[in-house]
């Protein structure tokens, strides 16, 4: 008699966030939630990781239709660092309390490749683009995996912003000419600013686009189909004027317009200034209010806070160019400590392949 055949177990397929629980919809209909459906939001709102999110998410039906991923349900979420897997350089996101990679799958994992890097993320997407010229940019929505392709730019570029509707801004600082695309336009706009005024820096901060000048002049720009308008909001700066630092960008805390400033001798050290319009200058300040800010390796990331939890306020974290590196600097005391992303495929601190400069994303900012 010929022996039985095994049958082969399979299985199932890893959670995505955007798939349904693997629980069967058996279990899922008849479950009866506990803690009770009312307070199941709050609860969400103080989790700290997408893994325990999704996981509340996926243990009942009930759930999964109250928690929708929103601002108001991921406000605890812990920012994270995008980083890449040596040597195939995908990418992964690393959580900063808990040390370690996310294990789960996301919807736009699959949508990135050698060939195309993330620059940015900023309104709950990845913004993406191929590393051949010309160049296509590809926004990736963190969670629901939606994409929005935008047309190839005509010409090259180093930084990418985007405004609240998703408009487009791209530049090269120390140039006069920018690159602007709104949504379901089919070719990118150019403009240019007078030759005398060169760009260094971009910024929206609550529905303005801001823009430091000819070094430190701040200004506001509005941008039409092929020309550039600058409206100064202060003169030449003097050397007593000028603020200390040699690297300046442009960042946002409150709704107010910082200037952000590092300076490297034998340590790394940061500099934050205010705007004062009244009086039309630039102010040191040491206090944040508790928030925290955060800054790519070539520009401005986020403001979180004050109190979120898993970051220290009064703080910059700052990318670093290594992968998998940051800064933490304290305002209050000038102490800066370099920390490094250490998990499985992480790539070794020599390593001579192409700079990929790890990138911040703010769940709790979808």
């Amino acid at each position: 008699m010929a022996p039985e055949k095994r049958r082969r177990r399979h299985s199932p397929p890893a959670a995505t966030p955007g798939a349904s629980p693997t629980s069967s919809s058996n279990s899922e209909a008849t479950c009866s939630p506990s803690p009770p459906p009312d307070v199941v939001p709050d609860i969400a709102s103080r989790l700290t990781s997408l893994e325990d999110f999704f996981g509340l998410r996926a243990s009942c039906r009930a759930y999964r239709a109250l928690l929708p991923p929103s601002r108001a349900v991921l406000a605890s979420q812990s920012p994270l660092l995008l980083v890449a897997l040596f040597p195939s350089f995908t990418e992964a996101l690393f959580h900063l309390s808990l040390r370690r990679l996310h294990r789960f799958r996301l919807p736009w994992a699959h949508h990135l490749s050698v060939s195309r890097r993330t620059l940015l993320y900023a309104h709950g997407y990845l913004v993406t683009a191929t590393d051949h010229y010309p160049a296509r940019l590809l926004l990736v929505h963190l969670f629901s995996g939606e994409q929005i392709r935008l047309p190839k730019v005509p010409g090259p570029f180093s930084r990418v912003i985007l405004s609240d509707d998703l408009a487009a801004v791209l530049f090269r600082p120390g140039s006069s000419t920018v690159q602007h695309c709104h949504l379901g336009d089919t070719l990118w706009r150019v403009a240019c600013a007078d030759a005398r005024h060169v760009i260094d820096d971009m910024l929206f901060v609550d529905g303005t686009l801001y823009a430091l000048v000819n070094g430190l002049r701040l200004a506001t720009v509005e941008l039409s189909v092929n020309s550039l308008e600058l409206s100064f909001l202060g003169g030449e700066l003097d050397d007593e004027s000028r603020p200390a630092g040699g690297l300046f960008r442009l960042g946002e805390c409150g709704g107010e317009v910082l200037l952000i400033s590092e300076d490297y001798t034998e340590v790394m050290v940061y500099h934050v200034f205010r705007w004062l319009s009244e009086e039309r200058k630039w102010a040191s300040v040491t206090s944040l209010g508790g928030r925290t800010l955060f800054l790519h390796y070539d520009g401005f990331a986020s403001c979180l806070g004050p109190d979120h939890p898993g970051i220290r306020g009064d703080c910059i974290y700052a990318a670093g160019r290594r992968l998998g590196e940051w800064h933490e600097y304290c305002l209050a005391d000038g102490t800066c400590n370099v920390r490094y992303a250490e998990y499985p495929g992480a790539p070794p601190l020599n390593n001579r392949s192409p700079a990929r400069p790890p990138i911040w994303v703010f769940p709790s900012l979808c």
